[in-house]
């Protein structure tokens, strides 16, 4: 899945939890940026792997959506990376449990749109400039289902 998608299904999620006055619109918010950030380990194999340009978001970015030269996720997109995730979010709740579950919310939800598994997916491809973009038809359905979601919970009284 996209940027956009391990954003807003994360945000999504902590809305509701928001509008049952849970948590805050902040960590909302924050859940969102870290169910993104948590692809930043593409960046790291890309270092890892890459045989030029190692340092290249572009082609970190090209890699992921078009060429796949080599894997691009690290141990914390799998079993044994989601094992020490999960004792590290255990730790955390312990500590504050808040900010334990809006983690919990991101890791888990990103794991989840990155396996959902969808037969015979059709892509739509562009490339802008430099740049490589795909996404399918699945996930752009989700992402407009998620924002329309997002609308009505924040036109909700």
């Amino acid at each position: 899945m996209n940027s956009q998608t391990h954003f807003l299904f994360p945000f999504f999620l902590c809305l509701v939890l928001y509008k049952l006055q849970f948590v805050s619109l902040k960590l909302a918010f924050i859940a969102g940026f870290v169910g993104v950030l948590i692809d930043l380990d593409h960046y790291i194999e890309h270092i890892k792997h890459a045989k030029k340009n190692k340092f290249s978001i572009r082609d970190t970015w090209n890699n992921s959506e078009h060429f796949h030269k080599f894997p691009q996720r690290s141990s914390i997109h799998h079993e044994t990376g989601a094992t020490i995730i999960t004792l590290l979010l255990i730790l955390t709740a312990l500590m504050d449990y808040k900010i334990a579950l809006i983690l919990a919310i991101a890791y888990y939800s990103h794991l989840y749109l990155d396996y959902l598994w969808v037969e015979k997916p059709h892509y739509m491809q562009m490339k802008f400039g430099k740049l490589y973009f795909r996404e399918t038809h699945f996930e752009f359905v989700l992402d407009i289902i998620l924002i329309l979601a997002i609308i009505i919970i924040f036109i909700m009284p």
